[in-house]
Order: C-alpha cells, then sequence, then structure tokens
C-alpha cells in the first residue's frame, strides 16, 4: 500500500496578515501545511532557518524594502527551499531580478485560485514557474536591456557598485540632474516602479563600466 504524500510545508512572507491568511485558507485544503508567517524579510529569514519549509511565498513589495535583497539570506538560511515571489506588479525587470537572486517562480497576486495553486506545488516540488502573461514581456525587457544607450549602462553598473548619485555624476563629468534624469529614464524603460528596485536590479545584472 502506497504511503499518503506528506503535506508540503509553507512560510508565508507578506506584511499584510489578512493576505497571509487568506492564502493559508487556499492552500491548507490542497495539501500544504504553512508552518510559519513573517511581515519582514528579516523575521522571515529567522521562521525559514527554524521551520526549513519545502516552499517560501514571498511578497515582493515588503514594509521593510524590497524582498530582491532577502532573497538570497533565505536561501541560505534554510538550504533547499524554493521561493515562489507573489507581487502586483509584472514589470519584466523584477521578473527578471527576483529569478536571477534565487526565486524559483513569479507569480501575480491577481493571479486566479486554481493556477496559484498549481504554481506553488510546481515551485515546492523542485519545479519553476513564471506566470504565461509575463514571458513576453519579460523576453522583450532582455532584449530591450541590450539595448541601452552606453549613458545608462555606465549609470547602471555605477548604482551596482554602491555609488550615489553625486558619486556617479562625478565619475562621469556629468551634473547631478543628468544622473537624476538617466535613473528615471531607467525606470521608466525597464519598468522599475522605485528607486530602490532600480538599485537592486543592478545589483543582480551589473557591474561598472567606466
Amino acid at each position: 500500500m502506497d504511503e499518503p504524500l506528506r503535506p508540503l510545508r509553507v512560510v508565508l512572507v507578506d506584511d499584510h496578515p489578512t493576505v497571509r491568511a487568506g492564502t493559508r485558507t487556499l492552500l491548507e485544503p490542497e495539501g500544504f501545511v504553512v508552518v510559519g508567517e513573517a511581515a519582514c524579510a528579516r523575521t522571515a529569514v529567522v521562521v525559514a532557518a527554524h521551520q526549513h519549509p519545502d516552499l517560501l511565498m514571498l511578497d515582493m513589495r515588503l514594509e521593510s524594502g524590497s524582498a530582491l535583497d532577502a532573497i538570497p539570506d533565505l536561501l541560505s538560511a534554510a538550504p533547499g527551499v524554493r521561493i515562489l515571489v507573489q507581487s502586483m506588479y509584472a514589470e519584466p525587470a523584477l521578473v527578471r531580478a527576483a529569478l536571477s537572486a534565487g526565486a524559483s517562480g513569479y507569480l501575480l497576486k491577481s493571479t486566479p485560485v486554481a493556477e496559484l495553486i498549481a504554481a506553488a506545488r510546481t515551485v515546492a516540488t523542485g519545479g519553476k514557474y513564471v506566470q504565461p502573461s509575463l514571458g513576453v514581456g519579460l523576453a522583450h525587457a532582455v532584449r530591450q536591456e541590450k539595448e541601452l544607450p552606453l549613458r545608462e549602462r555606465q549609470v547602471l553598473g555605477l548604482l551596482a557598485d554602491g555609488h550615489t548619485n553625486r558619486e556617479v555624476a562625478k565619475r562621469l563629468a556629468v551634473s547631478v540632474r543628468t544622473v537624476e534624469s538617466v535613473r528615471a529614464a531607467l525606470r521608466a524603460r525597464l519598468g522599475l516602479a522605485t528607486r530602490a528596485d532600480l538599485v537592486a536590479y543592478a545589483r543582480r545584472h551589473h557591474s561598472a563600466q567606466v
């Protein structure tokens, strides 16, 4: 007689308690057990290290900041954990940055319940999942990035190395206002919502080229 499959262990990371409660309600009848919750990245690292879940469902936008920088710490705290990012944002650059940081899936919060369950199961059991509607945009973003003007590539590279606007301006011999304009253009071109997203994206994909 076959042994029953064990429940898939999940940690939910979202700064809205009602969202965590709703996700728990959806998952638990489908063969998952929520073994922990967290409202910020720091707490999530502690919970993941203690619980060693199969899956960590991570909100892209936490009050403590972008989740992108937390992904490596979470993977280190719980070796073998798989991360499914949930987000309100469909920007291809964010999808790419999340996957490059180590996430195994990316899903919009507006996703139908059946797809959410399927994505969670796919990622928890070792697969990868990117919402199909995001695929075309992701491919377009990769092509678009390859065509970035030299000045924008230079600014991305310096941001990746941790330079401030003033330091970037000095290195490139331009005004701070020019650097701010380039950063705004990059955010618009790459579909990134905030300055923090741009810096996190730069760190994942670029090094200084000046």
